[in-house]
């Protein structure tokens, strides 16, 4: 008798760490689903900008695209005014809906895109995508999104620096 209780004692606890496992392979799943997102979205906008050389200084923002409700970006007069709007609808999930609601990005996404060295690299440009991870680790060093979310340490990132020629 008591052989057989030890016995469910030592399955029940393989049953619970087999359950710990799952969790940490669904939170690591997400992370990785998110940080494709992100990389797709962070290409999406420098071809963008690669597209349109000749307006290329309108795309520096001051402010974190995607933080505000999406507006109607056929009434932007300008071809970087409207790839900004375009790209904040995606950054908030607007290409995939599930019931109303937008499912296709990242927990709090924003956007930035910014000229690391105006002075010294005026044809170089940082397109960077943040977003809230679901566990801690590293705090990016890109200062887009910065305390914009519960811990620096759940901040995620990524980055593209983009090259543009000098168009004279």
């Amino acid at each position: 008798m008591i052989e057989v209780l030890i016995s469910m004692l030592i399955v029940a606890f393989g049953i619970l760490g087999m359950f710990g496992m799952q969790t940490q392979a669904t939170v690591s799943q997400m992370e990785a689903y998110q940080r494709a997102q992100a990389l797709v979205l962070v290409k999406d906008m420098a071809q963008r900008m690669e597209a349109n050389p000749l307006q290329i200084a309108n795309y520096v923002t001051t402010v974190d695209i995607g933080t505000t409700a999406a507006t109607d970006c056929t009434l932007e007069t300008t071809t970087a005014a409207r790839d900004k709007c375009e790209w904040g609808a995606l950054l908030q999930g607007a290409a995939e809906k599930l019931g109303g609601s937008k499912v296709g990005a990242m927990i709090g996404a924003r956007g930035c895109i910014s000229r690391p060295d105006p002075v010294a690299a005026p044809n170089i440009y940082m397109v960077a995508v943040v977003w809230q991870g679901l566990r801690e680790s590293g705090a990016p060093t890109v200062a887009c999104g910065k305390d914009a979310y519960d811990s620096e340490a759940t901040r995620r990132a990524v980055t593209v620096v983009l090259q543009l020629p000098v168009l004279s």
